[in-house]
């Protein structure tokens, strides 16, 4: 299956980078260097919720995506293709890093987390055909989907290359693990130019929702760790690795 997204910015030009003063940088000799980064890493997000143009950053909050196209699902009760259009993602700074595991010394190159939330709301204008559980589906309109109470799983594999004589890190793997306790799903019109059938339909979505998301939940885990991994090398790209991390 084919996964299509687009990030709606303009970033400025690549010149090397420092690291803002204000974000701690961990020494990856420290025997707590995971702690360090765990706690700096969540610092971070929260500093640089409104982005920062000089290190390629985008705001996160909200996040903003021009487009996912997440192609044509084939199995399961949602056999769909799904198009969102200037889509903004709200909450992604409020999750907490409960854990962090990472090694950047020797040919190591990796960091895993986890991060627990309570809340990610996602609004958007939107296309949908095909059938969702027992309904032909022919919708566009707005949507604003809920979710809540969420663990995110998180794995980033890297690879080193040297550039003017300064060493990068540059991500070659994200793993997006994403898994909402409840969700809760608002679509406008899916059923076209019939208001009343398009609330039952719905509620119905509501009623099964864990049905519903088991079988989208694992294409928007893919786009995500495509954006996430997009995300991070742009800041990769800009800040040497002497300058991401003390020796």
């Amino acid at each position: 299956m084919h996964y299509l997204f687009v990030l709606g910015l303009v970033f400025a030009p690549v010149l090397p980078k420092s690291l803002p003063t204000n974000i701690r940088r961990c020494s990856k000799s420290d025997p707590n260097f995971n702690k360090c980064l765990q706690e700096s890493a969540q610092d971070a997000t929260l500093k640089l919720a409104q982005g920062n143009k000089d290190l390629g950053v985008v705001p996160l909050e909200p996040f903003f995506i021009k487009k996912v196209d997440l192609g044509n699902n084939t199995a399961g009760a949602v056999t769909v293709h799904q198009v969102y259009e200037n889509l903004n993602i709200y909450g992604m700074t409020n999750g907490t890093i409960t854990y962090s595991e990472a090694n950047f010394t020797g040919n190591n190159c990796y960091w895993n987390y986890k991060v627990r939330g309570t809340l990610i709301r996602m609004v958007s204008d939107y296309t949908m055909t095909g059938q969702l559980l027992i309904f032909p589906i022919n919708g566009h309109g707005k949507c604003t989907n809920y979710l809540y109470d969420y663990d995110g799983d998180y794995e980033a594999k890297c690879e080193r290359y040297n550039k003017k004589n300064k060493t990068y890190l540059r991500v070659t793997d994200f793993k997006f693990g994403f898994k909402p306790k409840r969700i809760v799903f608002d679509f406008e019109n899916i059923i076209d130019g019939n208001e009343q059938l398009s609330k039952e339909v719905v509620k119905t979505l509501n009623e099964n929702s864990e049905t519903v998301y088991a079988d989208v939940g694992p294409a928007f885990n893919q786009v995500m760790g495509m954006v996430w991994k997009q995300t991070l090398n742009q800041v990769f790209l800009r800040v040497p690795e002497d300058e991401l991390f003390l020796p």
